[in-house]
């Protein structure tokens, strides 16, 4: 076991900054690059920074856990805050850029621009022989979808807004809720989930007969994933709420697999037939039971069935329905992919929500800007994940992720980036996943 001593003797030793800067550069050495090409419809005169100032300065605010942006100027506005992104950027930069300059850059961004830059990251990512061995069965990556709530307002922010209707039973009185929601789509590796897809689930119009959806948004983001990664072996994981013939016709028609929580009432169906099944002829393995081969609408389908003792000591009953043979072999395998949907909502929603970005904060009220805000924050998380799983120190010395987001801050702060450390950049390293 590690000594305090020698903790903070190895912690005097690192600049955070740098090695996470480091890391950034491992896994994309292209990245500055691509954010300074993003399409810039600024007027000429407008454009005293360049797209990557902006762009790399506000992914560094939610890699510091900066909650606004009046908060980014006042910790970040110092020289050697400065000097440091200039050398990181080899530009000369002079001030950083108010927040009211970033949010009207951001009004005319195309938020396809930012989704270019993480397509580009996790094509990258997926190329590195050190993720693959958390592909399911050896072959398919596993990619979450869930919806979550961003920004509630008491009156009508934009034509987009989703609507919702509440009564209070005591005085009959009705009010209306206007939110903007999302859907994610995050690669699963390991303890990692990284975005690899966001679809805006919004109205097209305030005057819309019905309202867009979660399963809407999947059916255009799944279209968008199968286009951006055409050739990519997939298993998509889901709540109940995907277990619905289109989202099966969908998986046929992409040659995707999938693994979804599956509630009895769903498919009536496919709950009765495994019912009947699993007492005669069911799979049994310890507390897990399956059936494969259950005809449904053309196709067959696989149900599988595991009792998990929780921390409490409570059994709890998982049930998944899924187009994967089930063996001996990968019965318990599956039964823990399946479970691992939490993660978005505690590793992934969680902590953008409550621990580290603080995604519910409106950071402009511009529509446009809100989508790149958040997808900015998408961006950043992948670098922090990288950063927080892949520097070896994290390993001696624990730290939370608030604990990392200040050391990051305290280091662009403090330590300088000397021109050694730039040409240290350059050479190769290696880093690897516990």
């Amino acid at each position: 076991m590690i000594k305090r001593k020698d903790k903070r003797k190895i912690e005097g030793n690192t600049n955070y900054f740098f090695e996470f800067i480091r890391i950034k550069d491992h896994f994309f050495k292209n990245m500055n690059s691509w954010l300074k090409k993003v399409a810039d419809h600024r007027h000429q005169s407008y454009k005293k920074y360049e797209p990557e100032v902006i762009l790399l300065l506000m992914i560094l605010k939610n890699v510091f856990s900066l909650k606004s942006m009046r908060s980014m100027t006042d910790e970040l506005n110092q020289d050697l805050v400065i000097d440091n992104l200039g050398k990181v950027l080899d530009i000369d930069l002079e001030e950083l850029p108010h927040y009211d300059t970033i949010n009207n850059f951001l009004k005319k961004l195309s938020p396809e621009e930012l989704g270019k830059i993480r397509t580009y990251m996790i094509k990258e990512l997926l190329k590195k022989r050190s993720l693959e061995h958390y592909r399911i069965n050896g072959k398919y990556w596993g990619i979450i979808f869930d919806g979550t709530g961003l920004f509630t307002f008491d009156e009508k922010h934009c034509e987009h807004c989703l609507r919702r209707k509440y009564t209070n039973n005591e005085t009959g009185e009705t009010k209306i809720i206007y939110m903007h929601h999302v859907l994610e789509a995050k690669l699963v590796v390991g303890d990692m989930v990284l975005s690899i897809g966001t679809e805006f689930i919004e109205n097209e119009s305030e005057d819309v007969e019905k309202q867009d959806c979660e399963l809407k948004a999947f059916y255009r983001l799944a279209e968008r994933i199968k286009k951006d990664y055409p050739r990519l072996p997939i298993c998509i994981l889901g709540d109940s709420i995907y277990a619905a013939e289109p989202v099966f016709q969908i998986c046929d028609n992409y040659k995707w697999k999938y693994l979804f929580r599956f509630k009895e009432g769903r498919i009536k169906s496919i709950a009765g037939e495994f019912s009947k099944i699993k007492t005669l002829e069911g799979k049994c393995e310890e507390e897990i039971t399956w059936v494969n081969e259950i005809s449904y609408n053309n196709r067959e389908v696989n149900v599988l069935e595991g009792v998990v003792e929780n921390k409490k000591g409570e059994k709890i009953t998982y049930l998944f329905i899924t187009n994967i043979r089930v063996t001996k072999r990968n019965a318990m395998i599956l039964l823990t992919i399946g479970r691992s949907r939490w993660k978005i909502e505690n590793e992934g929603f969680n902590n953008q929500k409550n621990i580290r970005y603080y995604i519910e904060h409106v950071n402009s009220h511009n529509y446009n800007a809100m989508k790149n805000h958040y997808l900015l924050t998408q961006i950043a998380d992948i670098l922090v994940q990288l950063f927080e799983n892949g520097l070896s120190i994290f390993r001696l010395v624990k730290k939370t992720a608030k604990e990392i987001s200040s050391k990051l801050l305290e280091a662009i702060r403090t330590r300088m980036i000397t021109d050694e450390d730039i040409l240290q950049l350059a050479k190769p390293i290696q880093v690897r996943f516990a």
